[in-house]
């Protein structure tokens, strides 16, 4: 069965269609695939992952995600590649002055530009839907693409956090 997703926003990057949709179960599989295969290189950076041992969790977290985005605490997206899910972007920590934000891709979609062009449309909505006044991202310190990618979407390095991260802020100006 050809499931539909609601996008929000879509855009090509080289000869890749692009699509971030809101997040829904019947992605729980597909993105608990990408968990698994990327799961040496997420586990070093993403403490939620070894929480995650089945698609019935991930499926679970969808639940949650969804729960927090109508209660106004989080956004989240699902990023479909070519329409399948191959990661996700979220605004959590979300108040009426801020957001963090978080991300994770695929490593055979990585190194495209699609977390670039993604962390974009979020700074979008949330400086113009939402009216925030400033966005945080924070990486490890030997995560050199997401510096990369908050530095190319206009974050600037503030500081390391009392964890060790590498603390990024932009300002709606």
């Amino acid at each position: 069965m050809k499931h539909i997703a609601f996008v929000l926003h879509n855009f090509s990057t080289g000869n890749k269609k692009i699509e971030l949709v809101l997040p829904e179960v019947w992605q729980a599989a597909s993105l608990f695939d990408q968990l698994q295969k990327n799961f040496v290189e997420f586990s070093k950076y993403l403490e939620w992952v070894e929480k995650i041992g089945s698609a019935r969790d991930e499926a679970a977290s969808i639940k949650m995600f969804q729960e927090k985005m109508v209660a106004g605490e989080a956004f989240n997206l699902v990023i479909l590649v070519e329409g399948v899910p191959s990661g996700m972007i979220d605004l959590h920590e979300l108040n009426q002055r801020s957001g963090e934000v978080g991300y994770w891709l695929s490593g055979d979609a990585q190194h495209l530009g699609i977390m670039t062009k993604s962390v974009e449309f979020l700074v979008e909505y949330a400086f113009k839907q939402l009216n925030l006044e400033f966005l945080i991202l924070r990486t490890a310190q030997d995560n050199l693409a997401s510096q990369h990618v908050a530095q190319r979407a206009g974050f600037e390095y503030m500081k390391d956090d009392e964890n060790d991260h590498k603390v990024f802020v932009l300002k709606n100006e």
